[in-house]
Formats: structure tokens, sequence, C-alpha cells
């Protein structure tokens, strides 16, 4: 028990000092970017990160979840772990071809990336990076130290490239190369920790497994390609029903909301491979410790919501300037208001997760549409009547909506009579 302990702050800890690189990365490279490249170059870059992301999202497919879980039930069974690993790299180098060929698609309709086709092979070469990388390994045998000191010496070798090779306006291809650089730094080493790790052969032997693996990732993937409609949604709908300055203030104060409601990844991040194993082994005790850690959780979240309703007015001015206070004013407004979705925030993931590790994945897609649906139409209604604050109150109600109805459907499994003969034992 306590080796276990001992294991989970090392993870936790790993797992927020590698959170906090990747946010920090793009912060510091932004007042670089935006004054070589200017307004219109930075627009562009962010457009071509944007569709990145969501080719880099399809070539993940869920199995940070789906691998995760396996790899940590696998414990220390090689003959497991290589099936496992041999079938997601072979789904992912299917999906990554699949996105090569969509972005070869793209220069047919994008002139500019027809005059600019450097940036898809760097595109194609940061993708790679990112596919190489097997995260979902080392988080499944909570060993996350590596992984952490790979990102950061990457993410570092992409800062000094970027500094030594962007210098003008033209150099936005540069930006990418040096991106993709430091991707295939950090997916070659991975590979590389991987191979010292566990002696791996990527033959595929089992077509039934990898079907079935691309399957349970298949619904995973849909949960999590879905989630952003939350916030995309939303603002189109202020946009629609309000002003500039109501979307303005509603977006900083969402961005913020989201900045400390990360902590609650990085916590479910750490207990998902130490709970998918223990659900294995020991249903009763999975579900004693399911319920010490959502009493941790909820505890620090109280915390947290409370410094965000009492402290908004403070981390406004620090983020925005005090001058600003005045232009701000409606933000701190809502910000407080997202205080209090700000407790639930955790609990959504976390629900969810759990919802995977008892081969729940259908029902979470099912959960998630209606919470879709749900925000679309009080959205449209509370912002119609109240602005920015019915926005506000609506991400309130959908959040306690969603966590509702991922919590009912956990405690309905461990309630199944099939899970009590277990426990009963």
């Amino acid at each position: 028990m306590l080796a276990d302990k001992k294991r989970i702050a090392a993870n936790f800890m790993s797992l927020s000092f590698q959170q906090g690189i990747l946010i920090l990365f793009p912060l510091v490279i932004l007042p670089y970017l935006l004054r070589v490249l200017g307004l219109n170059g930075f627009g562009v870059y962010t457009l071509i990160q944007t569709g990145i992301l969501y080719f880099d999202l399809l070539i993940t497919f869920g199995f940070s979840l789906t691998a995760t879980q396996r790899i940590a039930k696998a414990g220390g069974d090689i003959t497991a772990t290589n099936k496992i690993i041999s079938a997601v790299y072979y789904i992912k180098l299917l999906l990554f071809a699949a996105s090569c060929i969509a972005m070869l698609i793209c220069v047919v309709f994008i002139p500019y990336l027809q005059q600019n086709i450097l940036l898809l092979l760097f595109s194609a070469l940061y993708l790679l990076g990112n596919l190489l990388f097997p995260d979902w390994y080392f988080q499944g045998i909570q060993q996350m130290k590596n992984c952490t000191l790979v990102t950061l010496v990457s993410r570092f070798v992409s800062l000094v490239l970027i500094i030594l090779l962007v210098k003008q306006q033209s150099d936005i291809s540069k930006v990418f190369f040096a991106l993709a650089a430091g991707n295939l730094l950090a997916g070659g080493v991975g590979l590389i920790l991987l191979r010292h790790k566990i002696k791996f052969n990527l033959k595929v032997t089992d077509k039934d497994f990898v079907k079935e693996l691309f399957k349970e990732s298949g619904y995973v993937f849909t949960s999590i390609i879905l989630v952003p409609l939350y916030s995309s949604v939303n603002i189109f709908i202020l946009q629609a029903f309000t002003n500039p300055l109501v979307v303005g203030a509603y977006s900083v104060a969402q961005k913020i909301f989201s900045a400390i409601g990360m902590l609650a990844s990085v916590i479910n991040s750490t207990f998902f491979p130490y709970l998918s194993k223990l659900y294995t082994v020991s249903v009763k005790e999975y579900a004693k410790t399911l319920q010490r850690i959502l009493l941790g959780i909820g505890g620090v979240f109280l915390v947290l919501s409370i410094i965000e309703f009492f402290g908004a007015k403070f981390i406004i001015e620090l983020l925005a300037g005090k001058n600003s206070h005045e232009d701000m004013s409606y933000a701190i407004q809502l910000l407080q208001i997202l205080s209090f979705a700000l407790f639930f925030s955790p609990f959504v993931a976390f629900f969810f997760q759990q919802m995977i590790i008892q081969q729940q994945q259908k029902e979470s897609v099912k959960n998630i549409l209606l919470a879709i649906i749900l925000n679309f139409v009080t959205a449209i209604i509370l912002t119609y009547y109240f602005g920015g604050v019915g926005m506000a109150v609506n991400v309130i109600v959908v959040y306690i909506f969603i966590c509702c109805l991922n919590g009912n459907a956990v405690r309905r499994k461990l309630n199944h009579p099939q899970i009590d003969a277990v426990i009963g034992n």
C-alpha cells in the first residue's frame, strides 16, 4: 500500500510538471512569434496549428485511456503487453496514413498550402513524433518521470530552434520545422526508452484483438472529440445574442476557469492506471478507493472554487492589469459565477474515466450527446434573456447534468448483481 502511494505521488508530480510544460510553452513562444510573424502570419500559424491538433487527436484515438488501461491491467505480463503495444502502433500508423492523405487533399482546395508545401511535410513529421511517443505505455505502468524529462528537452529544443531560425514574416515554415524537430526527438527517445523497458515486436498476429481495441478506442475518441462542442458552440451563441464586449469578457473568464480546472486532468490521469488495475484485482477495494478519492477531489476543488469566487478580481487584474478593472468588471462577475461550476468540473472527467474502466463506453457517448443537446437548448434560452451571465449559469447546469449522468452510471454498474457477487466473494 505504501509503495502504491509513493508511485501515485511520483506520478502526480511528473504529470503536473509535464502539464505545466505543455501549458507554458505556447505562452512563451506567443509574444516572439507575434512580433516576428506579424498579426497575419500569426493568424496563419494558429490556423494550421489548430488543424494539426485535430489530426493529432485522430491519431491519438483515445489510446491515452484505453491503451493505458490495458497496459495497467496487463501488469508484468510481457506477452499481453507486447500484443497491446503492437496493436496500438498498428492502428496509429493506419490513422497517420489517413491523416497524410487528408492533408494532401487539403492542398487541392487551399491555394496557400500549394505555395507552402513544406508546411505539410513538417506537419506530418510533427504528427509522426506524437505517434511514436509512448506516453500511454509509461502512464499505464505509472512511470511518467522519463516522459516528463523527454517533454521538457523536446520543448526546449523547439524553443531554441524557433529563436535561431525564425527571423522574419516569411519564416512561418521554419516555425513548424522547429516544432516537428522537437516532437520527432521526443518520439524517437520515447521509442528507445520503450524498447529498453520491454523488447516488443511490432508484428501483428491477432487481428481480432486489433479490431476490438479499435472499436473500444473509437467510443472513447468519439466522446473526446464531442467535448469541445461545449465551448465552441457557446461562443457562437454568445456572438449571436450579445455583443463583442460580452464575448470578450466571457472568453477571459472561460480561459481562467479552464486553466484552473486543468489540475483535474492531472489528478484523473494520475489515478486512472491505478484504478484500472485495482478494478481487475478487487472490485470491493476499487469501490472503497473511489469514495476516498472523490472526497479528496471534492475537498480540493471546494477550496479552489472559494478562492476563485473571492479572488476573481485579483486574478483578472493580475492577468489583464489593474488599469483594465473597469473594462473587466463584467469578466470578474462571470468568473465568480463559473466558480460554482469549478467544483463539479473534475468529476465530469473522473466519472467518465471510471466508465471506461467499467466498460461503459457506449453509455459515455450517449451521456455526452445528451449533455450537448441540453447545452444547446439552455445556452440559447439563458443567453437570450441574461446575456453572458446566462451563459455562465448554463455551464453550471450542464456540468451538474453530466456529473449526475456519469456518476449514476458508475454507481449502477457497481451495484450490478454480478459486481455484488464479486464483492461478496
